[in-house]
């Protein structure tokens, strides 16, 4: 009886456990709670359930869990999933009575049946459920309506945490904004809750909630409603000036600020609710509210005791008393809010500061759109303590300065910040900065030649200057620096620069103008100084020949706008800007325009690619690439039309004779031909700057079967080399392939890998730069040999699959939007063959049109009539299906047939050609199992020996293998799978012996841990697989090697069991005996050796009549035992290490169930035994290790069966309890020992308490 109830707790307590992870079954994704697919949870996780064997049973289970009524009929459809999402269900049978879907047969284990169809099951329930509250349509009970036949309220027992949260959709769900608070329930009527139907609600672990009703549970009293106060429209402000932010417009808060008509009530609530104190005076203004209170407030900011415009500590001015802010829970919100408040730019920098005084508000929390610091949320009151008070710097209050210099526009970088001038840190600093400095002190342009230590250091505090694109003012980018150690200060010298360049269609003629400063200046076409001598020296200045022809233009527009110069030559000078700078003339409305004799040009030897080629002088002239710069480059390839990046060569030339050293642009522009050149003196040499221009034009997608998905190449000096796996391009941070190639955004890594590759490719473009937007790109190209190409997938990725088995089926685009259906519209044969080719599916054979209503892809397709069409995409139109539209289903002439060599094992085959093992994992096992009925995949392995020539790539919404994508290719071995289905178990006798298990490949013996003696289902479960009925007993045997078999409790399928893992230093064989087990011993010789029998006959009678002997003996002294136990601390059994375990110490014991457990091992030795209750101790101690009972016991057929094969038993666990080694559970191991013949063993005498196996008793 003991034994029986210390079974029923243990299963109670399992059972008990697997009831609680099995969690909450609602409906999803519908337009109500009654409507949609099912999530299911398991362990707080939440989960789909698969649709296969789906039937209407299973649907009238979903309505009933979930509260709704029945199903709809003909309401359900496919809805694509979540693939993320674990299927905990699949394989349901259910008969239509369940409560709940965990109740129906068929699924093996929750989360076990491999489900890869992309779609489940979406359902709609009668019921129609509303939610509102009463009796404000904002304020109240929570009350539900059930399809209009029965309603009641919401009650809030019992809540968790998450009860605001409940709180706030309900809020929401009846129209009502977020929640404001949770009110007493004495606050509202609840007369007509007291009498009505009432039911919990409880959303702890449901993800996302949509609708209270998902939250639901079943019907029950309670004490306390749900009762809450949203926000309507309740909250005010006014929006006025800064300098009195308690007058001005009146403004609520609903889903955004609002002004306030004139239909309310004009009453002191109005300033109060805004801290404003009372109504003063009120108007409208264009029917809108405009208020002014009593009270006078405004923001400040303090900088010790006087006002500062725009950093300081927050003070608030109430009626002419500063007053400080209290910075408890104070944000960068908040102090953006002040920065904006007091129009001082953009905040830089908050600290909290030691408070100066009593505050007037704390806990402030601005959400960004209030009018006034004043009217966020916080709490008032006029002598709050302050334990902190925030202080704000805002770029308001930032000014610069180059300091201790020979002028203003050169010296130390100084910046005025917090009130304080401050050194700027160089450590940190960006010269792309000093251009933004000199021109805001308006200097022009840096040399690019900064050399701070010419300055005087000073003294002071340091700031840093680090801008990100979203400063586009170097105001905003000033922060306080606290690493001040060995720091240097910045120092920056401006200078102008002049550059004379001619601006006509030609390159060698035009109007001369000189850049200067940033700005432009016109020289002079007054006759007094614009002459044919410095018309001839410029044209040899710019290396354009002799000079052809001199003039003057009128200039265009208003020459007010215009800024002149004038230069006076001899003729001797080599440049313009060594003739005499003269004062302009008095009349001076006139441009210099020359013409000169040559052309200038650049232009790379291979067109796009090659070395710099200046053409001047009638010559093609080389320039070193010592001064070349990369903005050069990046201007060539501009200006020759050749893509807006350049890539670095792979092979630079080597030097030779070049006439250019160097080349001067004008600006950051302008023309290279606009340059100033200068030449070599004499024929030197050098390495020639050599250009491969390229760009977002010059890298595709390779033509695939799929759209905006394949192999990407780049065109790369005359070559287009693909790009290899994993293989990057960069263009900066506003660049991405995909969006250039209209295909969306890049996803990474690659989705899939492609065909080995022996020749070179792509490895890596880097066109990174500096990542400013619009700026031309530096590339690197890396490269590589033998590698795999990789496949680059674009998040407006498109693929057009036939949904049922690959060659046939609904047509379906996926895509990152999800699954649409194609409409049948416009598709002719010429289509379908053009898919059909597209899938490897051969030919086109028949379509038919399906009525639904499903989401359909927005265009349609009808390809060209010259058949160029590489892909379906080709025949992709920008025409949206017509309303009247029908799902298109295809059937190819070809099919996908997938097969294994052997039944639910062996190699993986399509249409009879083996695949490849290249990238082959469990998921692609999966599918196979799966396709074949076949169940879920146990595992996979290679065949060395089997060439394959077809690789096999699927994607996640590839749910049969006939769907992935297949390409041929050199493989030098192919997959072989096993299946769950094709799992047997068998014994090494006939309902009994070592449990074995075979895979598809052959049979190995199974390996368990010492729990598993206690799982009768899964020994009952082995026996059943036997045909052999039920368990009778169960035993451990080492063994070296096999296979692991582990059950938990919630598994139904024990082939689910085995697990593909070899055993483990804590396992052991497993040997059960079923009903009908047969042993199958070998019946022993007689012998003449009478002597030996006569001799063991007498030792037997011996042992019979000393057994009652030590049974008593042993009796008294465990009572004894017994009773020490209680004063004395438990005593540990001698234990052999490699026969036995021990399972662990006494644990607190409860008053029910864990008593039985702990009262469970001892049995008494009055207690009748059965052969599989015997336990035994030590095998070294003779006495202990035979069965030991009162006469009148059956335990000697234990004996019997001991001996009767020449094994001795041993002990294999040892459990120390609270009653001392007597009471201890053994498990027994059998070794084999020297058997006996007939002639000299003695048998048990002819007594009925001892039968002797095989003999009649």
């Amino acid at each position: 009886m003991r034994f029986l109830l210390l079974l029923i707790c243990s299963s109670t307590h399992i059972v008990s456990v697997a009831a609680q992870a099995k969690g909450k079954v609602i409906l999803r994704g519908g337009e109500n709670p009654c409507e949609g697919h099912v999530e299911i949870y398991y362990n707080n996780t939440a989960g789909h359930v698969g649709d296969k064997h789906w039937d209407g049973n299973t649907e009238k289970v979903v309505c009933r869990t979930t509260q709704c009524g029945v199903p709809v009929p003909g309401a359900t459809k496919n809805v694509q999933r979540l693939e993320n999402r674990t299927v905990w269900l699949n394989e349901l049978r259910c008969s239509g009575n369940e409560d709940s879907l965990w109740d129906c047969p068929g699924y093996p284990a929750p989360g076990v049946s491999v489900y890869q169809k992309p779609t489940v099951k979406m359902i709609k329930c009668s019921g129609q459920i509303k939610i509102s509250l009463e009796p404000h349509e904002c304020h109240g009970v929570a009350k539900y309506s059930v399809s209009a036949t029965h309603s009641g309220y919401f009650c809030k027992d019992n809540w968790g945490p998450k009860d605001t949260q409940t709180a706030e959709l309900l809020c929401r769900s009846v129209g009502c904004g977020g929640l404001k608070e949770i009110p007493r329930a004495r606050w509202v009527d609840m007369s007509n809750y007291e009498r009505s139907e009432k039911m919990g609600v409880d959303c702890a672990g449901i993800d996302s909630v949509t609708n209270l009703w998902l939250c639901a549970g079943k019907p029950n009293q309670c004490r306390d409603p749900v009762v809450v106060t949203c926000e309507g429209h309740e909250r005010l402000q006014l929006l006025g000036s800064p300098t009195n932010v308690c007058s001005g417009q009146l403004q609520q808060k609903k889903t955004k600020w609002e002004a306030v008509k004139n239909n309310i009530n004009i009453t002191d609530r109005l300033c109060t609710e805004v801290n404003c104190g009372t109504v003063k005076n009120y108007t409208y203004v264009d029917q809108n509210l405009h208020l002014t209170c009593t009270d006078t407030v405004k923001v400040v900011l303090m900088d010790g005791r006087r006002e500062s415009p725009c950093f300081g500590r927050v003070h608030v001015n109430k009626n002419g008393l500063n007053q400080p802010v209290c910075g408890a829970g104070w944000t960068a919100e908040n102090s953006h809010m002040v920065c904006k408040e007091l129009r001082c730019g953009k905040l830089i920098e908050w600290t909290n500061k030691a408070p100066v005084g009593p505050g007037v508000m704390d806990d402030v929390n601005c959400s960004g759109n209030e009018s006034s610091l004043w009217h966020c949320k916080a709490r008032h009151g006029p002598q709050l303590t302050c334990q902190q008070t925030p202080h704000v710097i805002c770029s308001g209050s930032v000014e610069f300065r180059l300091a201790d210099g020979p002028g203003k526009c050169a010296g130390r970088l100084d910046v005025l910040h917090g009130g304080e001038w401050k050194r700027v840190a160089k450590s940190k600093w960006n010269e792309k900065y000093s251009d933004n400095i000199c021109q805001r002190l308006n200097c022009g342009k840096t040399t690019g030649e900064n050399h701070p230590e010419r300055f005087f250091q000073g003294s002071g505090n340091f700031v840093s200057i680090a801008c990100d694109r979203n400063q586009p003012d170097i105001s905003e980018c000033v922060k306080s620096e606290q690493n001040t150690l060995n720091v240097e200060a910045v120092g920056i010298t401006c200078e102008n620069h002049e550059v004379v360049f001619l601006k006509g269609s030609e390159s060698c003629s035009g109007a001369v103008g000189i850049w200067q400063n940033n700005n432009t200046f016109w020289l002079s076409g007054s006759n007094e100084t614009w002459n044919s001598e410095a018309a001839e020296t410029l044209c040899q200045q710019m290396h354009c020949g002799r000079l052809t022809k001199f003039s003057s233009r009128p200039s265009a527009g208003d020459i007010s706008d215009m800024t002149f110069r004038a230069y006076r030559c001899s003729g001797n000078q080599s440049s313009l800007f060594d003739c005499d700078k003269v004062e302009l003339p008095d009349h001076n409305e006139n441009i210099a325009q020359v013409e000169c004799s040559g052309k200038i040009n650049v232009s790379l030897s291979e067109g796009c690619w090659g070395k710099v080629r200046i053409i001047a002088e009638g010559k093609s002239e080389g320039v070193c690439s010592d001064s070349w710069t990369e903005e050069m480059s990046k201007t060539l390839c501009q200006e020759t039309s050749c893509g807006e990046a350049v890539f670095k060569a792979r092979k630079l030339p080597t030097r030779e004779v070049v006439t250019f050293k160097s080349l001067h642009t004008v600006g950051n522009n302008s023309n290279l031909r606009e340059s100033t050149f200068v030449k070599t003196e004499k024929r030197e040499t050098c390495v020639p700057a050599y250009v491969i221009c390229g760009g977002r034009e010059n890298i595709r997608f390779r033509p695939s079967r799929d759209k905006c998905s394949g192999v990407v190449e780049a065109f790369y000096e005359g070559d287009w080399l693909p790009m290899s796996t994993n293989a990057a391009i960069r263009f900066g941070a506003d660049y991405d392939f995909c969006e250039h190639q209209k295909c969306g955004k890049s996803e990474n890594p690659p989705t899939r890998l492609g065909l080995p590759h022996d020749g070179e490719a792509i490895t890596a473009i880097d066109c990174s730069g500096d990542g400013s937007k619009d700026a031309f790109k530096v590339c690197s190209i890396s490269l590589t040999r033998n590698s795999n190409l990789g496949v680059q997938q674009c998040s407006d990725w498109s693929e057009m699959v036939l949904e049922e088995d690959g060659c046939k089926g609904e047509v379906a685009v996926y895509s990152q939007a999800g699954r649409m259906l194609v409409s049948s519209e416009g598709w002719t044969e010429t289509e379908g063959n053009r898919l059909c080719k597209d899938l490897q599916c051969g030919k086109f054979k028949t379509k038919r049109e399906v009525s639904g209503d499903d989401s359909f892809w927005n265009k349609t397709f009808k390809c060209p009539n010259d058949g160029k069409a590489e892909s379906i995409w080709d025949c992709e139109t920008e025409t949206p299906p017509s309303l009247q539209r029908k799902k298109l289903f295809i059937e190819c002439q070809d099919r996908s047939k997938v097969s294994l060599s052997g039944y639910c094992s062996g190699q993986v085959r399509i249409n009879s050609s083996p695949v490849c093992n290249k990238n082959w994992d469990i998921d692609y096992s999966n599918r196979v199992c799966q396709e074949l009925n076949c169940g879920n995949a146990f595992d996979h392995s290679d065949l060395p020996g089997a060439k394959s020539r077809l690789y096999v790539s699927c994607d996640q919404h590839h749910h049969v293998l006939g769907q992935c994508h297949r390409d041929e290719g050199k493989c030098q071995s192919s997959v072989s799978v096993s299946c769950y289905k094709n799992i047997t178990f068998q014994t090494t006798e006939k309902c009994g012996g070592q449990v074995q298990v075979n895979y598809g490949r052959n049979w190995k013996n199974v390996c368990v841990d010492k729990n598993t003696l206690k799982n009768s289902k899964l020994l009952n479960s082995l026996c059943k697989e036997m045909n052999c009925e039920y368990n009778t007993n169960a035993r451990l045997e080492k063994i070296n090697e096999g296979i692991y078999l582990e059950c938990p409790t919630d598994y139904n399928d024990i082939k689910y069991c085995v697990k593909a893992q070899p055993c483990g230093g804590q396992t052991h064989g497993l040997i059960i005996e079923c009903a009908g087990f047969e042993n199958t011993e070998p019946v022993m010789e007689k012998s003449d050796i009478t002597v030996p029998l006569i001799v063991g006959i007498g030792t037997s009678l011996l042992v019979l009549i000393l057994i009652p002997v030590f049974v008593r003996f042993w009796m008294v002294r465990r009572a004894r035992k017994k009773a020490l136990t209680k004063m004395l601390p438990d005593r540990e059994a001698d234990q052999d290490s490699e026969s036995y375990d021990e399972i662990g110490q006494p644990e607190e014991k409860a008053l029910k169930c864990e008593s039985i457990f702990a009262e469970a091992a001892v049995i008494k030795e009055g207690d009748v035994q059965s052969s599989s209750s015997l336990e035994y101790d030590d095998v070294d101690k003779a006495p202990e290790a035979q069965p030991l009972t009162s006469q009148g016991s059956k335990g000697s057929q234990n004996v019997a069966d001991q001996s009767d094969d020449g094994e001795m038993p041993e002990v294999d666990d040892l459990h120390p309890t609270e009653d001392g080694p007597a009471n201890m559970q053994t498990t027994v191991e059998v070794h084999n020992e020297p058997k006996a013949t007939a002639e000299n063993s003695t048998g048990p005498p002819e007594d009925e308490d001892y039968l002797v196996p095989d003999q009649d008793g």
